[in-house]
């Protein structure tokens, strides 16, 4: 099923544009020693250097690189973007202004559709989850995700507050590298620590050298070591939103 989408007859009903924006072709990068620039999106502004058009496509929409469909070249050309909101602006209305910028700037036009893909569906196991409902304290602003890797690759993930769909879409992107889909009907938000292991995803490739000693038999797979919470990964074909990009021009209209 089809959901077409002209990004311009949308304005209106989005959040206010960026107040002042500027758009150009980012210079060549990066010298010897140079360090490639991050993208950085603050309270009310963003900071775009050196990115795809790819990139920011993704940020806008809240995709995966697995959920765009596009020109090969979205993933080559770079540019510099900076671009700041109006007063009152929320971090939360970013992706839709930096819509309406690319819409304006670039003739951005999309479409969503649904696709049957290869994934992996997080689901429960017979015997019930066995999961850590979290302590919300009034300070705690949101899920708090980090990684553990020895030197010889065993690993352990650190997962604070976190709901079962913003678990999955970690996995997703920094151990599996597919889509990974919370079917597990639960609605609380959890602390857990599974452990992972090299082979999970090409994400967590150790290459060994020098003679480094191989990855031990206590390093156990992301697969098994969820098991303990009562949750497993299943493969299947799951329907999953896409964007794909209908039309987008390389250069960019003038500031």
């Amino acid at each position: 099923m089809l959901f077409p989408l002209l990004l311009s007859s949308a304005l209106a009903q989005t959040p206010p544009s960026f107040e002042v924006a500027s758009v150009k072709a980012a210079a060549p990068c990066c010298a010897p020693g140079q360090h490639l620039p991050s993208p950085k999106a603050g309270e009310d502004r963003i900071d775009f250097r050196y990115v795809t058009l790819r990139y920011c496509i993704e940020f806008a929409f809240g995709v995966e690189d697995y959920q765009l469909s596009g020109p090969p070249w979205l993933a080559d050309a770079r540019f510099d973007i900076e671009a700041k909101g109006p007063e009152g602006t929320r971090p939360t209305q970013l992706p839709d202004m930096l819509q309406n910028l690319l819409a304006e700037r670039f003739g951005l036009r999309i479409h969503r559709e649904a696709k049957d893909v290869s994934a992996l569906a997080l689901v429960i196991t017979k015997g019930g989850p066995k999961l850590k409902q979290s302590v919300i304290g009034k300070d705690d602003t949101g899920p708090s995700f980090s990684m553990f890797l020895s030197y010889d690759g065993a690993g352990r993930m650190e997962v604070k507050r976190a709901s079962m769909s913003e678990f999955a879409k970690y996995l997703s992107v920094v151990c599996m590298h597919q889509p990974v889909i919370d079917l597990t009907g639960l609605d609380g938000r959890y602390d857990l620590d599974p452990d992972f292991s090299p082979e999970d995803g090409r994400g967590m490739a150790i290459v060994t050298v020098n003679g480094a000693p191989p990855v031990p038999d206590s390093a156990v797979s992301i697969y098994t070591s969820i098991k303990k919470f009562g949750l497993k990964l299943e493969s299947r074909r799951l329907p999953l939103e896409v964007i794909v990009v209908d039309q987008i021009e390389k250069t960019p209209t003038e500031n």
